[in-house]
């Protein structure tokens, strides 16, 4: 019997992070559900950790030929799925008893798509939803307008497969970095909802990226997605505006980023 929830995870040296996520979902959540942990050839001894849950049929590690980056990784696991509804969820979250609720719900609401409410380490909200960067969604968005369009952060996201269908997946030009704000963009286009569910999902963050680059070149990858983003959606025209905004926004209220915003925006466009 198919399972009515399919939750992805993409791995790449997250240790013992998803060790802890996949422990949460064996724990809290009893819907009919399968996982598939998509491993962009870690290196690390977390599929060797995780192992025992691999003898549950439920979960499953599905091992690529290499880093295939997040949205690559993603669309294979999807394409493996069974479930009719997708829950992408990072490797350094964990899911609460009440997403049981929540995945009812969206079994019986498919049509739309969902965003949990994020956490940090110390409680402080991380996911709310944030205008999409073209000047026009900014303005909008100071202004108070309901007319901004917005999109979330991807550390989860449920989507029901034929919505992911519909959108084309998520976008394979993104190694890392935009690939949410395109899919959301994407489901914006495609005039698909998005709705907030009332569970709160703890994300622990940090992730493998900070141990691997520095702030700077972390920062560069951005732009460079950013770049892709603007290229694919809105042109150079929309894109310098936005840099000139989000520039002297940094200067007005985080001044000593400024800096390294520049070089990283410059290095992006080598």
């Amino acid at each position: 019997m198919k399972p009515d929830i399919s939750i992805i995870i993409v791995n790449y040296n997250s240790g013992r992070f998803l060790y802890d996520c996949l422990t949460s979902i064996a724990d809290n959540i009893h819907v009919s559900f399968e996982v598939i942990v998509a491993d962009n050839a870690s290196t690390d001894s977390s599929l060797d950790i995780c192992r025992p849950f691999m003898e549950d049929g439920r979960f499953r590690a599905l091992r690529l030929p290499g880093n295939l980056g997040f949205s690559k990784a993603n669309n294979r696991a999807a394409a493996e799925a069974s479930g009719r509804i997708l829950h992408f969820l990072n490797p350094d979250t964990a899911l609460p008893d009440g997403m049981d609720g929540d995945y009812m719900y969206v079994l019986e609401h498919p049509e739309y798509v969902y965003v949990n409410p994020l956490r940090n380490r110390d409680g402080s909200p991380e996911n709310g939803k944030m205008p999409f960067p073209m000047l026009r969604d900014v303005m909008l968005w100071n202004f108070g307008s309901d007319k901004a369009r917005c999109w979330y952060k991807g550390a989860s996201v449920i989507i029901s497969a034929e919505n992911l269908r519909l959108v084309g997946g998520w976008c394979e030009d993104y190694f890392l970095y935009a690939e949410d704000l395109d899919l959301f963009y994407e489901i914006w286009r495609h005039g698909i909802q998005v709705r907030e569910l009332p569970t709160v999902i703890y994300h622990y963050g940090g992730g493998v990226s900070s141990s691997l680059w520095s702030s700077v070149e972390r920062e560069t990858m951005v732009q460079r997605s950013n770049r892709l983003f603007f290229r694919k959606h809105s042109g150079r025209f929309q894109y310098v505006l936005s840099k000139f905004y989000f520039l002297f926004h940094n200067l007005v209220r985080h001044p000593s980023s400024v800096p390294a915003y520049i070089r990283a925006w410059r290095l992006s466009g080598r």
